[in-house]
């Protein structure tokens, strides 16, 4: 799946200027604090803190502000679904706490103004979504292997071809099938696996950025850090200086 973010801010609002809303493009809302009500097609829920609200481009929604909100809203185009409900729920809230720590220390301008570090962290929230809520369903216990596999073998290296050969399938048909219980391909999956552990390790423990890179299956410090920085726009020290500010 390719996002294309177009805006990205944080906003306040004790009410929404357009209570009625239909938007051109799609559009998160990331609640950091208060509370909102949607409806929408027959559907109401409220969002709060930790919790989010997708606005899909040329749907109405009526929506209201229940307590002074502030929010993070982003504005974007996608060749796919980012999200699959309008009313959007994150399970990993320390990972959740540690992506809004890092949007709070944008908006401070302790990165500068670089919109990379945004859309990175946009991203993030895709992958952390797209990895509590696109399980391998319980009828596809093969894929639902293959991902434990992955899990399992993430600090040694993974190996994608084996792992389709022991399926018994082949490695295209291994893709289509992973992708469709997975939610993401393969190599997305691990990319978003190392970076869940990788953050995680930065941000609640000591150990050296030679150990995380260890862990996440990196023979090199090297590597792992221009990997890092690739997918989050900073390198394991900043993330880690960051997350723990």
């Amino acid at each position: 799946m390719k996002t294309q973010l177009a805006v990205a801010l944080r906003v306040w609002r004790e009410a929404f200027i357009m209570e009625d809303f239909i938007g051109s493009d799609d559009i998160f809302a990331l609640v950091k604090e208060g509370s909102f009500s949607v409806s929408c097609e027959g559907e109401s829920f409220e969002v709060h803190a930790g919790e989010g609200a997708l606005f899909r481009r040329g749907v109405l929604y009526h929506r209201r502000v229940n307590e002074p909100v502030v929010l993070y809203l982003f504005r974007y185009k996608s060749d796919a679904h980012a999200f699959d409900s309008d009313h959007v729920i994150f399970r990993d809230r320390a990972r959740l706490s540690s992506t809004l720590s890092l949007l709070d220390q944008l908006d401070a301008g302790v990165f500068g103004e670089d919109f990379d570090y945004r859309r990175h962290l946009f991203d993030d929230l895709v992958l952390q979504y797209a990895l509590e809520n696109r399980r391998a369903p319980d009828t596809d216990a093969l894929m639902k292997d293959a991902m434990d596999e992955i899990r399992r073998r993430l600090h040694v290296g993974v190996d994608l071809v084996a792992i389709s050969r022991r399926s018994g399938l082949s490695y295209v048909q291994f893709l289509r099938r992973f992708k469709s219980a997975a939610g993401m391909t393969p190599s997305d999956y691990v990319i978003a696996l190392r970076l869940q552990k990788a953050k995680a390790l930065l941000s609640d423990t000591d150990l050296r950025v030679k150990d995380v890179a260890a862990a996440c299956g990196f023979e090199c410090e090297y590597y792992f850090s221009n990997f890092f920085k690739k997918h989050t726009a900073l390198s394991p020290s900043a993330f880690r200086a960051a997350s723990q500010a």
